[in-house]
């Protein structure tokens, strides 16, 4: 057996930046915009990297599958997703660097930033946001910071260390935002909106493809949360959101019946 030369104690990624910007672009000077918009705020080539995919003229990459190059192989320590029409002409860097300093000091378990998201289980304050739009309206709702199950896609911070990718089982550019905040819960990780104020060029229109993917992304999700056995070589164990269901299947006698009928669709197949 060769020897091993090191030992891994814990993550020992050493990022080269402390920050990766990067952005689907189909329209080169509209990113050219933002890219000047972010050096103007400090983010300046010593300390992040620009990238991005060129899906000018067609869509090479959808969101999903392009965003997901970016969480593999940005070299920073946080991964800035952001549209190609959005401008940092108010909030600088320093402001960032502070609200992340506030968010890790309240919760250290956290993994995605956003300016803008969605409020668990509240449809009447439903949301919080922090953005600017080119013809003057201002939009600052809710309080900061806020612990969201989804982000708006305009701005999302990610930590790299999480380890984050969104699902390999959904395309298209809608969406992304709530699928990587739920992942990243599953994983034990949690997701905020700051005050940090970005301008965004467009107020955002749903179209078919936008519920198209909503339908997709919510028949995944219900699919990966339905109650079932897990089945493991040694154990087994009943999942349900449902405590009386739980307990009624981890009982003897659920057990009996579910076997039973597992016994029984063997059989049939």
């Amino acid at each position: 057996m060769e020897s091993i030369d090191f030992a891994i104690k814990e993550y020992d990624y050493q990022p080269k930046f402390r920050y990766s910007i990067c952005t689907l672009v189909t329209d080169i000077n509209e990113y050219n915009e933002m890219y000047t918009s972010f050096t103007k705020a400090g983010f300046s080539k010593e300390i992040c990297e620009f990238r991005y995919i060129d899906n000018i003229g067609s869509n090479n990459f959808d969101a999903y599958k392009g965003l997901n190059l970016f969480l593999q192989n940005a070299n920073a320590e946080f991964i800035i997703i952001c549209h190609q029409d959005i401008l940092l002409n108010f909030d600088k860097i320093e402001v960032l660097e502070k609200r992340i300093e506030e968010i890790t000091a309240i919760d250290k378990n956290w993994a995605i930033l956003s300016n803008a998201g969605g409020i668990e289980n509240d449809l009447y304050q439903r949301y919080t946001l922090n953005v600017a739009y080119p013809d003057g309206k201002y939009d600052r709702i809710g309080k900061f910071p806020q612990k969201v199950v989804s982000v708006d896609e305009n701005f999302i911070l990610v930590k790299r260390s999480a380890n984050l990718a969104l699902s390999y089982n959904l395309k298209g550019f809608h969406f992304y935002g709530t699928d990587l905040c739920l992942i990243a819960e599953l994983l034990g990780y949690s997701a905020y909106v700051i005050d940090f104020k970005v301008t965004h060029k467009s107020y955002g229109t749903p179209n078919e493809s936008y519920y198209n993917i909503l339908q997709t992304l919510t028949q995944k999700y219900r699919h990966f949360m339905r109650n079932r056995y897990i089945v493991t070589t040694i154990a087994d164990f009943y999942l349900s959101a449902s405590n009386l269901q739980t307990t009624i299947a981890e009982t003897k006698l659920g057990k009996k019946v579910s076997r039973k009928l597992a016994k029984i669709k063997h059989k049939n197949n």
